[in-house]
């Protein structure tokens, strides 16, 4: 709900696409400041109750949007710190939940839980964009209300959760830096992992930069938050759809053919983005990329699981992280700026240019087409 609830806020507040951008940018920093040393510290403690603390954390924080709204005090540097905060929290949650799933989930339902965790993001997405739109157009800070509460919901759901999220210890702790590189090293050896995960980042980066040029163009039209809320509940369905495939698709199809087919699908589609004005094809666009973002997440989960021990998954992860999600606050960054010089249209064309070029690159890596060695976990 407030993803889309972020950009709309303010552009209210201030009618600048740049500045959305750059609240989007800020509030997606943390995404290349802390994965490193999240990994390491999740490697480390009780990871249970520090999600805990990260619910706590994000709770506060996008309740405090609303209050200052009532009470007549609520300015973009204070949107900019609790997104940033967010984001902070966000880090640490999920390097959690990935390692979790490992000690959780008995190996041979890795493939259907890796699909049932992404069917419940999508179905969230799918959900979250309309209603966020519908309840902004209610009241700009109620859904930052709504979102606060959710998390309340996820902090009562891990309370209640007595299995242990990570393995005994039994190695003796280094100083952070070292065990840094441990996953760092442990990576670099994966050329497949590596390259795909080089492909997702500037993928994901491009596809921020399709989000904001759908919210601006729109606005542009004249389109309500309900509207857009809808349109972008395509990345919903979609996802829905992918997830709930996307189990079977692993299991019948090699990983490197899943990234392979669903990076010459974005090279494709992305373009269109910018130049389709009718509601109903740009909702269908943005469920046809979603779709193949579900089934690449399981496929490239699935290779996740079956290749990093438990003592390295929260550092390998945030390596891979690192790379996946650094390229969000840039992607943030270049749609506004892209959308402030040429315009939401052009903004479109030259994300789809970006997409062909990632999908020629990584169609030329052999690794990527030959597949990732079957390789035991250590």
């Amino acid at each position: 709900m407030s993803q889309i609830a972020y950009p709309l806020l303010v552009l209210v507040m201030t009618g600048s696409p740049g500045i959305a951008g750059l609240v989007g940018f800020i509030g997606t920093l943390p995404y290349i400041l802390f994965q490193l040393p999240a990994g390491a510290v999740m490697d480390r403690v009780n990871r249970r109750r520090l999600m805990i603390a990260c619910d706590i954390v994000r709770l506060v924080a996008l309740g405090s949007i609303p209050l200052a709204a009532w009470l007549g005090r609520l300015s973009i540097a204070q949107v900019t710190i609790v997104a940033f905060t967010e984001g902070t929290m966000f880090v640490f949650f999920r390097l959690g939940e990935v390692a979790a799933i490992r000690i959780v989930v008995p190996p041979e339902q890795h493939p259907a839980a890796l699909s049932q965790n992404e069917a419940r993001l999508r179905a969230a997405t799918l959900l979250g964009n309309p209603i966020g739109g519908l309840l902004f157009d209610a009241g700009r800070t109620v859904p930052f209300l709504a979102d606060a509460l959710t998390y309340l919901a996820s902090l009562v759901t891990l309370l209640l959760i007595r299995t242990p999220f990570e393995e005994t210890r039994t190695q003796q702790r280094r100083n952070v830096l070292s065990e840094i590189k441990e996953g760092i090293t442990w990576l670099w050896g994966q050329h497949y992992i590596l390259i795909v995960n080089l492909a997702a980042s500037a993928t994901n980066g491009l596809i921020q930069v399709v989000i904001l040029v759908v919210i601006v163009a729109e606005r542009e039209r004249g389109a309500s938050g309900t509207l857009i809320g809808l349109i972008l509940g395509g990345f919903g369905i979609g996802g829905l759809a992918g997830a709930l495939s996307g189990g079977r698709i692993a299991r019948r199809l090699r990983p490197n053919s899943v990234v392979l087919t669903t990076l010459w699908i974005w090279a494709t589609l992305t373009a269109a983005v910018g130049v389709v004005s009718s509601p109903i094809v740009l909702g269908a666009l943005l469920a046809s990329l979603a779709f193949m973002g579900a089934v690449w997440n399981i496929a490239t989960g699935t290779i996740y699981y079956r290749l990093v021990p438990d003592r390295l998954i929260a550092r390998v992860s945030s390596v891979g992280s690192l790379t996946a999600f650094g390229a969000l606050p840039l992607g943030s960054l270049a749609g506004g700026l892209l959308i402030q010089w040429f315009g939401p249209r052009m903004a479109g064309l030259i994300a789809g240019a970006g997409m062909l070029v990632i999908a020629l690159l990584t169609t030329a890596a052999p690794s990527v087409r030959h597949g990732p060695a079957a390789l035991a976990a250590e």
